[in-house]
């Protein structure tokens, strides 16, 4: 009897050793595709941007000095709100990988400036060329491409985006001023936000907290911070 016991008690437990098993691979092809679908997302975030940059106009109010000003202030907007954010989040590790994020887009984008040494659009005899990639969007878009990744998601939510909406419209303008400044191809602006994303893809990865800032509409226009308890 007590032989029959032990035989049902294993069979049991063979079972429900399988049972996990198969809950793991069925909890792992998930993730998986998860992850693809957000990789896709992601993907076409970037494209549509890409598209947005490509169809800035070349040459519109060729060396507009207000063009130029204007892309001087916003492309440290990405990076004043992703600082403030980590700062509120009392995230270290995200600092970190900003920092990481930031040497590695800026600094290859200056290497590939001197490598390429393309002249700019407004380029005149004795002038510095260096014209590719564009080195203020290359700044401006490292900074909104960290804040997506590291505090936002690639779900098809609002919730997912809103916290870079506000910095990812600041690189945008960017990249659009130094064209339609004069300064740099559209190439150039295109370049540089493919290799921010690319390099913040390769530093950054996901902080899961409870807290999201975000803009708000509410009596004007305002910045709200939102915590769950």
């Amino acid at each position: 009897m007590s032989g029959g016991v032990t035989t049902i008690q294993g069979f049991r437990s063979k079972f429900a050793g399988t049972d996990s098993c198969v809950r793991h691979d069925a909890n792992t092809a998930n993730s998986r595709r998860r992850h693809a679908l957000q990789s896709l997302v992601h993907a076409l975030w970037v494209c549509a941007w890409m598209v947005v940059l490509a169809s800035a106009p070349q040459r519109v109010w060729a060396g507009s000095d207000t063009w130029a000003d204007v892309s001087d202030v916003t492309q440290y907007v990405p990076l004043a709100w992703v600082v403030m954010r980590t700062y509120h989040a009392t995230d270290g590790e995200g600092a970190f990988q900003l920092a990481a994020a930031g040497i590695t887009t800026v600094g290859s984008s200056e290497l590939l400036k001197r490598i390429t040494n393309q002249k700019r659009p407004n380029y005149r005899p004795g002038d510095r060329k260096r014209s590719f990639p564009s080195g203020h969007v290359a700044k401006a878009w490292f900074a909104a491409a960290h804040l997506q990744r590291r505090y936002g998601c690639y779900e098809l939510e609002w919730s997912c985006w809103r916290e870079s909406a506000i910095p990812y419209v600041a690189a945008v303008a960017t990249a659009i001023g130094r064209v339609r400044a004069d300064r740099h191809h559209v190439s150039d602006v295109i370049a540089s936000a493919a290799i921010a994303e690319v390099w913040v893809r390769l530093t950054t990865d996901r902080f899961d907290d409870d807290m999201r800032i975000a803009p708000t509409f509410e009596n004007g226009f305002g910045i709200a911070f939102f915590k769950e308890f």
